[in-house]
């Protein structure tokens, strides 16, 4: 049995790199039959815990290697031993807890002493270097992978070259050299393909997808994140798989592909909801909420938002309760060497923390702020939108005395299908938001503006209700709209517009009322020959100007 396990463990451990799921499987069972260590060799424990940390599950990592410490000896193996701190102190950085995780790859690299400078040398370093670039120290992150590079290349390890080219392109990114990025993850791909790295092959495809992405190659982004996704299966890392349907999201969203967009982000926030990975359901939700907003799905972009604000909150606490307990941990273990330094620093780390809280609880204002801008503003043009609109009428409702007169002056552009069918629709988006432009420096500040949906615009007005103003408004807006429109990279573009105007006093049914006539209006215009505007029949054309002021 002891031999069956040894060969087994040497088997599993040759074999980790290129078939992972496999390995876990054979090691598991054994354990279960077995689950006694052999005196001469390292614990099933040591392998599962190295197997479970690249898939991902970092408690069971974390628990895994508790057990092998308990049956190994650090001055018998120092190898084996400084490998498991290497996993513990990934297991406590995928926590947040990184001083402590820098304190035990501190540790593992000393257990090493000048075996440092070997093989067992290269994880440790790459670790920290991933911290470093965390920490925004490129410098040190990239002068630490040069470090494990030169060990790998001198010992020809391939399958820990191809980890070492992933952190690089990572830090890269991190640090803005895209392109130095890109060559990072094309270099790792191609070596993870050579040697058959299971293990590395999808987060090789994951790097090079998120550096195309910044490199604008969308295309070739996604191409690289659909065969990271397969490659994903065989590895069972649920991380891999939540950045590479963002890479998709985000490549599909800077194309304005927002349908299919929304499908990947809604696909990886799956992912990431039933792995529980906190950050990619943030990010998730962020652009979840941006890709509604472009599809002026403004519900749902608002409750993306809304949960998006909630888990930053939620991980701010946590994150804060966390720093705030290991701080006064390390301070009372400082209190008996020096109890005037401990409250010093604890004084600082307060004023840290409670400036931290304010910088959060700021920017938690201005998103709430944001969240309301977007509900009553169109995304397009920044100007209201149909809540805006409800919102206007409910405050009249309730605001107003009843009677009071309100205008409502209701435009819709001529031919301007022929501009989206002919030129496109980013031309047709910039005549939209050139004569929302427009129409906005028409209009006094407590003057409302909505785009109704389309190329319908709505006027909303309790300051000119007298038929003459209305007259000399509208006139002026078929006008201005008439006037040729600048296109970015193209020529001028000219469109018309059919102008409605009503008048409706305050009353139960203002809103029905107002927009019915001021729509019949509009189509009377466009019956009369279109490009001119047309005062409902049922305005009071003896109405003195101004009559609410009176």
């Amino acid at each position: 049995m002891e031999a069956h396990l040894k060969e087994l463990q040497e088997r599993s451990w040759a074999l980790r790199w290129r078939n992972p799921a496999f390995c876990k499987r054979l090691l598991y069972d054994a354990l279960q039959q077995d689950p006694t260590p052999d005196p001469g060799n390292r614990p099933l424990q040591f392998n599962l815990a190295w197997l479970e940390r690249w898939s991902g599950h970092f408690d069971a990592a974390a628990k895994l290697a508790d057990e092998a410490f308990s049956m190994m000896d650090p001055k018998q193996d120092p190898e084996g031993w400084s490998e498991l701190l290497v996993i513990k102190s990934v297991c406590v950085y995928s926590l947040g807890e990184l001083s402590k995780a820098d304190a035990i790859l501190g540790e593992s690299l000393e257990i090493l002493g000048a075996g440092a400078h070997g093989p067992a040398g290269i994880e440790p370093l790459t670790v920290l270097a991933n911290m470093c670039a965390y920490y925004h120290d490129y410098e040190k992150a990239q002068s630490k992978l040069q470090e494990a590079m030169s060990i790998a290349d001198r010992l020809g390890l391939v399958y820990e070259r191809s980890h070492i080219l992933q952190t690089l392109s990572r830090t890269e990114l991190r640090c803005g050299t895209v392109e130095a990025a890109v060559d990072a993850a094309k270099a790792c791909l191609a070596d993870a393909l050579e040697h058959r790295n299971a293990v590395n092959l999808p987060y090789a495809y994951e790097v090079l997808g998120a550096a195309l992405v910044e490199a604008g190659a969308l295309e070739e982004a996604r191409r690289c994140a659909a065969k990271g996704l397969a490659a994903s299966q065989f590895s069972q890392d649920q991380r891999v798989a939540c950045h590479l349907y963002y890479v998709l999201g985000l490549s599909l969203f800077e194309e304005k592909r927002f349908d299919e967009a929304r499908a990947e982000l809604e696909n990886g926030l799956l992912n990431a909801v039933g792995a529980d990975y906190n950050h990619w359901m943030r990010s998730f939700y962020l652009k979840l909420s941006q890709t509604h907003e472009a599809l002026e799905e403004h519900r749902s972009a608002l409750d993306y938002l809304k949960a998006y604000v909630t888990l930053q909150k939620k991980m701010f606490t946590e994150e804060t309760e966390r720093q705030s307990n290991d701080f006064r941990n390390r301070m009372e273990f400082r209190l008996a060497h020096s109890k005037a330094d401990y409250e010093r620093e604890l004084r600082t780390r307060t004023e840290t923390l409670n400036a931290e809280l304010q910088e959060a609880n700021t920017s938690l204002r201005e998103l709430n702020a944001r969240i309301e801008f977007n509900a009553l503003h169109d995304a397009l043009t920044g100007i209201g939108n149909r809540r805006m609109m409800s919102k206007f009428f409910e405050t009249t409702r309730t605001g107003m005395a009843p009677g009071v007169k309100i205008a409502a002056i209701l435009i819709d552009l001529d031919r301007f299908k022929s501009v989206n069918d002919h030129y496109g629709h980013s031309v047709g988006d910039q005549v939209i938001k050139a004569i929302a432009t427009r129409l906005s420096d028409l209009l006094h500040e407590d003057e409302t503006i909505v785009r109704m949906g389309g190329d319908e615009f709505l006027i909303l007005s309790t300051r000119r209700i007298g038929a003459d103003s209305l007259s000399t408004l509208a006139e002026e807006i078929v006008r201005e709209i008439n006037l040729p429109i600048s296109i970015e990279g193209s020529e001028d573009r000219t469109v018309g517009a059919s102008v409605g105007v009503a008048v409706q006093p305050n009353g139960p049914d203002l809103e029905y009322e107002l927009l019915r006539n001021a729509d019949e209006a509009m189509y009377q215009a466009k019956k009369t020959g279109r490009n001119r505007s047309c005062l409902h029949s049922s305005l009071d054309v003896s109405l003195p100007q101004g009559a609410n002021a009176s």
